[in-house]
């Protein structure tokens, strides 16, 4: 697992193979001790929610996301690294920042490109996104949410990611699809 390539490309142009490797690793953390299947779970997060939480969805729309996926990487990798850079020598706090707002940075782009290359996906997009924050912020203990900065705290809310997203995508629904933002579909997480 830890060799696999954390990126949209590699993820759906191997879906397969990468939700294979997933469930192999996945029966044999059971064998490990509490702490290990944890990390487990933990690492695994990205990969688990497209292979098991929205794979049947996903597969519906694997062929058009796999194809824009390449493009998105390297659009939002250059958008989100060079708008947030990060100096050596910046405090860790700095440095954390930056980097909480590079992935909030990530997470729009990516979702923006996908849907705008894939409208019909849009919808399993934004689940997708929604699963990935509430999956974090169920992880993180809410003392240790407290302490965080706001710019990592917000990569945890729920609520604030949702309108994000359904902001950041408002000009595309109008471009792609006749739904409005207010008709979408209501997501709990």
């Amino acid at each position: 697992m830890a060799k696999l390539q954390r990126s949209f490309s590699f993820v759906f142009n191997n879906f397969e193979k990468v939700c294979d490797l997933l469930e192999d690793g996945a029966f044999c953390a059971r064998k490990c001790s509490q702490e290990d299947q944890t990390k487990f779970y933990q690492y695994t997060t990205f990969y688990r929610i497209h292979c098991i939480d929205y794979e049947e969805e996903i597969q519906e729309h694997l062929t058009c996301i796999a194809k824009a996926a390449e493009d998105a990487d390297l659009v939002c990798k250059d958008k989100c690294k060079q708008a947030h850079k990060i100096e050596k020598t910046a405090s860790k706090e700095t440095k954390m920042k930056k980097e909480c707002l590079t992935l909030e940075c990530s997470t729009l782009c990516y979702f923006d490109e996908l849907a705008e290359s894939c409208p019909e996906a849009r919808n399993v997009l934004l689940k997708i996104n929604i699963g990935q924050v509430h999956s974090m912020a169920n992880a993180v203990h809410p003392l240790t949410m407290e302490k965080m900065q706001p710019e990592c705290r917000n990569l945890h809310n729920t609520e604030y990611m949702r309108a994000k997203l359904l902001a950041s995508s408002s000009s595309l629904l109008a471009d792609h699809s006749p739904m409005n933002v207010e008709d979408g579909p209501i997501i709990t997480a």
